[in-house]
């Protein structure tokens, strides 16, 4: 857990940071005086100032050890945050699809990005957590295209969704879903599974700057 004068020296560094009178360094972004436990996800460097002072390694006492890392890992808050965010993805998939009447290219890179953060949530190091991600973010995009298919046949016939989904040829489906796998919608399923996988983990390592 960061103290607050080491918060203070990690903000320094940060773009968003600002000096209110009677307050002291406070964020931009949100107006407050910064508060998290070990690392801010919104960090952005400041280049000029990294440029005007060198940064001292004593300038950033925040970290953890692997141990206690691995003492915060919830590997179940973060399985059942990337099965949330699985299903909404996938849903958001199938509408979008059949509103437009076409597969968007960047709804696979979309699905990865939020499974894995929201696995990220376990705040986990090891590689189950980027594997689960992975899987997670590979079974959404699957369920989304199997989604926007049961969409359009509903859309062609005229058929409500659950009656599609109860009288519909299975077999049929899955041979659809083969092909779109292998063809190259399969590109875009690559970049699921690697977004899905890199951003599982959390942050480890902590951002460099000058000093003020």
């Amino acid at each position: 857990m960061a103290t607050s004068e080491e918060i203070e020296k990690y903000c320094r560094n940060c773009v968003s940071r600002d000096f209110v009178n009677g307050k002291g360094l406070v964020c931009k972004r949100t107006g407050a005086l910064p508060a998290f436990e070990e690392e801010c996800d919104s960090f952005e460097q400041d280049k000029e100032l990294e440029r005007l002072a060198p940064p001292k390694p004593e300038d950033f006492p925040v970290s953890m050890t692997e141990e206690e890392m691995l003492a915060e890992e919830n590997l179940p808050k973060g399985i059942l945050c990337a099965v949330v965010a699985c299903i909404v993805g996938a849903v958001a998939w199938g509408l979008i699809s059949v509103s437009t009447g076409r597969q968007i290219g960047f709804m696979p890179i979309a699905i990865g990005f939020m499974v894995g953060f929201a696995m990220r949530q376990g705040k986990g190091i090891r590689p189950i957590f980027g594997i689960t991600g992975a899987a997670l973010s590979l079974v959404s995009c699957i369920l989304g295209d199997f989604l926007s298919i049961i969409g359009y046949i509903s859309q062609d016939y005229e058929m409500g969704y659950f009656q599609v989904l109860a009288g519909v040829d299975y077999g049929e489906i899955f041979s659809i879903l083969l092909k779109n796998v292998m063809s190259m919608t399969a590109l875009f399923y690559g970049f699921a599974l690697y977004e899905g996988y890199k951003f599982s983990f959390r942050a480890q390592k902590h951002p460099e700057g000058g000093k003020i």
